[in-house]
């Protein structure tokens, strides 16, 4: 009895030894036509269709599982630009399989014969934001970013660069999913700075998730750059010539195995030319006084744009990345400004002021980043670093002149700025299944800044200038943030979709003065929700409906207290006692394409507490001055509409309708503004073959409210011709701005307490462009993303002044 039963111990313990045994399953992909090996491809264990487990390939074609179980399995293998490949079946039973080479095809086989019938769309509506495919409009060639954003439904860019998103400036702008400090201090001069030419893609996210920082109240615009995903070398030449602004820039791109290195750059040089008439009733008891100043100006500027990128893929699982941005510029606006005073009919004050002012900046951001990546598909670890500083010089003189034109007093000024910050950023992808996503990140931001101010005069109007120490002062501001967040997503292909998260950040503010201000400290934490449903439906529709809360804190343009007096009637500065702005934003998304026509509605509402905005106030001598303030609260609610379609194959027509009603209310000031507001974009382009291609770009801005009064309407168009040269390596384009107004005109009103004032403006800006562009180079083969660090937390200056 015993020795049957010892047999059935022993026969039992073998058959679970067997069945508890695992082996190594291997192979190398392998370029069917070149038989080279296939470098980051995705590679998945399956079983009876299965997916068991997922890896990539490394640099060279290799790929391992190692922990397989006895059974019957096969690979599939798919990669960007390769057709999937599902391997034979193959059975695992006693040992390591080596599955040998494997071949996979491209999908595109030829490249210089085949003929592309169908070209990726100007706009795509993603699930959560919109795309500009900027690269395939010739109108932006030799512009900068500036050119680029006015081309966006819901964007609105005026004359001078200023950027709103659905009639908010409380936005955040990225480049390449980064923070730059030259974008946190003026979003129109850091525009200006980056050619168009290098600007692939601009992604607007109205809604995001609690994964993005919780800054920019009205959205999130990321700028994408050219970026080259293909083996080899390749870059590009553009010497582009303008009316109003040179552009040169360049780009050049290698990859080799496991190394990829990217660099571009450009220089701007520009020049611009308006004229302001501005007049202002002042109340004071029973009498008015009357100023009116007429403005001339001519400005230039020289500013400088490069990056550098360097990534390094160590292995199939791990990735090392580091970059530089640098910038340079040195913006001056030379003002010839005459104004007169009188009361009764009588002058009481009268003076010529010529003036000169200065914009000198410079500076640079470090990104140092680790990717680990795991054998589970999507599963990602990414630490990322950041380091930025910024240097700026903001001066100006001036010459005050009675009517012999006699100098009786002299000005000038200096404002040095720096402006240094840090980034820690850790985050972690779990895929929980092939539908639902687990993301959970931290995140901790240092920053200092630093503002020296001091302000000279000579009354006699001699060069013996003397310090005016009460006009003085040093601004040593410093700042922490300190956020945690987790957002749960699932995407099933029938039902809706669901994006939720939470976000927590807590900030840590200490400022100093050197005049004997009073000092101050402040600590206040946010909890920041998000939730979006999605679902595609039937005929190529799909709507989603988001809900997420948003802060806005105010940057160093808003917090330096330095009060610019370079117009001596009319000034304005920061104010470091402003508290974050709060918004609560929803949003209804639809979406459908019907054969070559894509139409996209969107309704949304956004309401601020706390808003800032610049208060005008008028005091005894006539001066007016500009502060910005929390006395405030927003609201916005109205409709995206947005089409894109091909009357015929070769035309394609692009156009938008943004409208909404916006509320500004004022409890402190009692004051209330609103009405409707609208923008009309419009764009065509037509193929007329053998590489000629023409193309029609115009929008309307309506007037804007705000708290005080109302900024005028406004529109732009322009015309663009192009021809391929060189076997389509080549490009040369010709565009006309306003080819019919020499100026683009606009009235502000502004009203106060004791002030009534209107300004006139004419800004120049008809003019010609020549685009130049050359193509160089030969790839193939692909590399996967990466992450950048994404500071989306700061309100940013908007350049008005």
């Amino acid at each position: 009895m015993k020795k049957p039963l010892l047999t059935l111990i022993v026969l039992a313990a073998s058959i679970g030894l067997a069945f508890s045994q695992q082996f190594k399953v291997k192979g190398v992909l392998a370029d069917s036509a070149t038989n080279k090996p296939v470098e980051f491809a995705n590679v998945a264990l399956l079983q009876n269709g299965k997916i068991l487990e997922g890896t990539t390939t490394d640099v060279n074609g290799a790929f391992e599982f190692g922990k397989v179980n006895p059974g019957k399995y096969s690979i599939q293998a798919s990669l960007i630009g390769y057709k999937t490949r599902d391997s034979d079946k193959f059975e695992v039973k006693s040992k390591d399989i080596d599955l040998g080479s494997i071949s996979v095809s491209a999908a595109v086989r030829n490249l210089n014969e085949v003929t592309v019938s169908e070209q990726k769309s100007l706009f795509e509506e993603r699930s959560d934001r919109m795309v500009y495919n900027a690269e395939k409009d010739i109108s932006i060639r030799g512009g900068d970013a500036t050119d680029v954003l006015k081309k966006i439904p819901s964007v609105a860019v005026d004359i001078e660069g200023n950027v709103q998103l659905r009639g908010s400036a409380n936005i955040k702008v990225l480049i390449n999913g980064k923070p730059s400090a030259v974008v946190a201090r003026s979003v129109s001069e850091a525009l200006k700075q980056i050619p168009a030419d290098i600007i692939k893609q601009v992604e607007v996210i109205t809604s995001p998730s609690a994964k993005y920082d919780a800054e920019g109240t009205a959205g999130i615009i990321n700028i994408i750059t050219k970026k080259n995903a293909l083996k080899g070398t390749s870059g590009s030449v553009s010497p582009n010539f303008g009316q109003w602004n040179n552009w040169p820039n360049a780009s050049i791109n290698h990859r080799n195995k496991g190394l990829t290195l990217t660099a571009n750059g450009g220089f701007s040089n520009w020049r611009n030319k308006r004229v302001m008439n501005q007049l202002r009733t002042i109340t004071d008891a029973d009498t008015l006084t009357f100023q009116d100043q007429q403005q001339w100006v001519k400005g230039n500027g020289k500013n400088f744009y490069g990056s550098m990128n360097a990534d390094w893929d160590v292995d199939s699982l791990n990735r090392i990345g580091a970059g530089i941005n640098y910038y340079d510029g040195r913006n001056t606006n030379g003002f010839d400004i005459q104004f007169e005073e009188s009361r009764q009919g009588i002058v009481s004050e009268y003076f010529r002021r010529n003036m000169s002012r200065t914009y000198d900046w410079s500076g640079a951001t470090f990104n140092l980043d680790y990717t680990r990546l795991f054998k589970k598909p999507k599963k990602e670890l990414t630490l990322l670093m950041m380091y930025a500083f910024e240097g700026e010089d903001s001066d100006y003189w001036a010459n005050v002149r009675n009517r012999e034109e006699q100098i009786f007093y002299r000005e000038k000024s200096y404002n040095i700025n720096n402006n240094k910050e840090g980034t820690f950023q850790l985050d972690f992808t779990n895929p929980l299944d092939s539908i639902s996503t687990l993301e959970t990140g931290a995140k901790a931001i240092f920053r200092q800044i630093l503002s020296d101010y001091r302000i000279a005069s000579a009354l006699d109007g001699s060069t013996n200038f003397n310090d005016m120490p009460e006009l003085a002062n040093v601004f040593d501001y410093n700042q922490q943030v300190a956020a945690a967040y987790a957002v749960y997503s699932r995407t099933p292909k029938k039902h809706w979709g669901i994006n939720i998260g939470a976000r927590y950040e807590h900030t840590f503010i200490k400022a100093n003065f050197l005049n004997g201000t009073r000092p101050f400290s402040n600590d206040y934490g946010n909890f920041i929700p998000s939730v979006s449903l999605s679902r595609s439906l039937p005929k190529n529709q799909q709507i989603r409906l988001s809900y997420s809360q948003r802060i806005q804190r105010p940057q160093f343009y808003y917090l330096n207290p330095y009060v610019n007096q370079s117009d001596s009637k009319n000034q304005y500065g920061g104010n470091p006692y402003l508290s974050p702005e709060l918004t609560h934003s929803a949003e209804a998304n639809y979406s459908v394409s019907i054969g070559p026509t894509s139409i996209n509605a969107a309704f949304f509402l956004r309401k601020t507490k706390n808003a800032i905005e610049s208060i005008s106030s008028v005091d005894s001598s006539g001066v007016l001055t500009q502060i910005f303030q929390n006395v405030a609260e927003n609201a916005a609610y109205g409709l995206n509409l947005s089409a894109n379609t091909k009357i015929i194959k070769q035309w394609t027509v692009n156009g938008s309708l943004n409208v909404f009603y916006n509320v500004l209310e004022s409890a402190e000031l009692k004051t209330r503004n609103a009405d409707w507001m609208y923008r009309i974009n419009l764009n065509s382009t037509v193929d007329f073959g053998k590489g000629y291609k023409a193309q029609l770009f115009g929008f309307y801005n309506s007037p804007r409210v705000n708290l005080q009064g109302r900024n005028g309407g406004f529109g732009f168009y322009n015309i663009v011709f192009q021809k391929e040269v060189l076997k389509k390596k080549g490009t040369i384009g010709f565009g006309y701005d306003n080819p019919f107004n020499r100026t683009i005109s606009w009235r502000n009103d502004f009203t106060g307490s004791n002030f009534v004032q209107v300004q006139d403006v004419a800004m120049y800006r008809r003019g010609w462009r020549i685009n130049l562009k050359y193509e160089f180079g030969k790839m193939n083969g692909a590399q996967r993303e990466k992450k950048r660090i994404t500071n989306d937390d700061k309100k940013s200056g908007d350049g008005n002044n």
